[in-house]
């Protein structure tokens, strides 16, 4: 069963103003390839997340910024321009689609004329993966 935490944002139809991606390592290494998924529509910030296969939304006031890492620190959450880097930035996006998976959930954003990306929560990890037009 599906689990959503938080209203949905209206993302259908709107404008992908910017999207951008806190990634989670620790040692050095990737532990989680979404940490949280910031995305702007409207003028307005809105932060997507999971947690044991609940969809989590949230309203940002401000733009995500860097996580200070202590000297010594084993953590570190890097922001990653998504929207840059998949060319999505700045379109339309056609479809929001969220569903439930076996052991998490899926949340699918559809850009006009770019492609897919698929925001995957499974086994407590989230993933992303963009399938260009």
């Amino acid at each position: 069963m599906l689990e959503i935490d938080g209203i949905p944002p209206r993302l259908t139809e709107q404008l992908c103003e910017e999207l951008i991606c806190q990634q989670y390592w620790y040692h050095g290494k990737m532990a989680q390839e979404v940490d949280a998924l910031f995305i702007k529509v409207n003028w307005r910030w809105h932060q997507l997340y999971f947690d044991a296969g609940i969809v989590f939304w949230r309203i940002q006031t401000e733009a995500p910024v860097p996580v200070k890492q202590l000297a010594g620190s084993p953590f570190a959450y890097p922001l990653i321009n998504i929207g840059e880097q998949h060319d999505i930035k700045d379109c339309f996006i056609t479809d929001c689609i969220t569903e439930p998976l076996v052991e998490g959930a899926r949340v699918t954003l559809v850009f006009e004329d770019k492609g897919t990306l698929f925001i995957t929560h499974s086994d407590n990890r989230t993933r992303l993966q963009f399938n260009r037009l």
